[in-house]
């Protein structure tokens, strides 16, 4: 009896865990580990979430602080390469839009994310 009892405790749990209705947090903040090459992300908060059709939309916030040796150091990196800095040129003006001089920068973004067979994962737009 006592086997039974775990085995279905079990394929409970595996259930449930297959059945994640909504995105994790760790999956946005997977999204923003690319900001490290300039600043720190600090301060996430997870705003809002809801289904839109077959996605579910994540609306968060946080805060960037910039680091300006970093974004040197990746300007140098980038000096050789007319695309990659081109790209982080392009990253830069969108950062000083958004944010002017202010250190730290609160962004408010979101996420559209599809669930398939694997899991939850962002939708490229």
């Amino acid at each position: 009896m006592k086997r039974f009892v775990f085995a279905f405790l079990i394929v409970l749990a595996v259930f449930l865990y297959g059945c994640e209705d909504k995105p994790s947090d760790s999956l946005v903040l997977k999204q923003l580990e690319g900001l490290s090459l300039i600043g720190e992300v600090k301060n996430y908060k997870r705003l809002n979430g809801y289904k839109d059709g077959n996605y579910y939309v994540v609306e968060f916030q946080y805060d960037l602080y910039i680091d300006k040796d970093k974004i040197k150091e990746l300007d140098k990196r980038t000096k050789k390469d007319f695309f990659a800095n081109m790209q982080v040129g392009l990253l830069l003006v969108g950062i000083v839009m958004t944010c002017g001089d202010k250190n730290p920068c609160t962004m408010r973004e979101r996420l559209k994310f599809v669930k398939g067979e694997n899991g939850w994962s962002v939708v490229e737009e």
